[in-house]
């Protein structure tokens, strides 16, 4: 009797274990709602198996998981499920991206308000994903000055098919240094890939 409790009882932690892995390891689709109702009857399974074999002793959980799981894949595929699963790596390294991008900015224009009051700041960012780090990387950083007078209007020359405008130019000055130094400091990245224009 006690040789039996103690199997039901390693029964279930092991199908509480393998529960707990699978659902960490289920990408957020459509699918997961399926996995967790085959695996909440497989745990249900394991919780009433001693009721079970009471009245038919030939019963044996193995063999019903091991269908289980063939339908499983049968139904679903493992192929689709590794595509979808690299469709959603994409899309959350992109949104990762984006996000990261729209931060920086957002905190770099008001640091360069705090630090260099009286002028506006325009601040581009370029990042990309490093998969041997697992990071995101800052490509470059633009940052147009507007000291708060109405811009001219540019000269607009139209070629064939293509509009150039000749809004911005490179700011070689000592306050453009000084950002580029500042920020360098603060992002802790090289003054190469930060780029100031007026």
């Amino acid at each position: 009797m006690i040789q039996s409790l103690r199997e039901w009882l390693t029964g279930i932690c092991t199908a509480v274990f393998f529960i707990i892995a699978v659902e960490m390891i289920l990408p957020e689709n459509s699918m997961k709602k399926y996995c967790k109702f085959v695996l909440g009857l497989i745990l249900i399974t394991v919780f009433i198996n001693p009721i079970i074999k009471v009245f038919n002793r030939d019963f044996n959980i193995t063999s019903y998981t091991e269908k289980a799981m063939e339908s499983f894949e049968r139904d679903f595929g493992t192929k689709k499920s590794s595509s979808e699963f690299d469709e959603y790596k994409k899309k959350n390294i992109s949104d990762t991206i984006d996000t990261f991008e729209t931060n920086l900015k957002t905190s770099c224009e008001k640091n360069l308000e705090e630090k260099y009051p009286g002028e506006k700041y325009e601040v581009k960012v370029g990042a990309e994903y490093d998969e041997e780090n697992n990071t995101v990387c800052i490509k470059n950083i633009d940052v147009r000055v507007q000291d708060g007078t109405v811009e001219k209007v540019k000269k607009v020359e139209i070629g064939n098919d293509t509009a150039a405008v000749d809004n911005v130019k490179p700011e070689n000055s000592e306050k453009a240094s000084k950002i580029k130094t500042y920020l360098s400091q603060e992002l802790n990245v090289s003054e190469d890939i930060i780029h100031v224009n007026s």
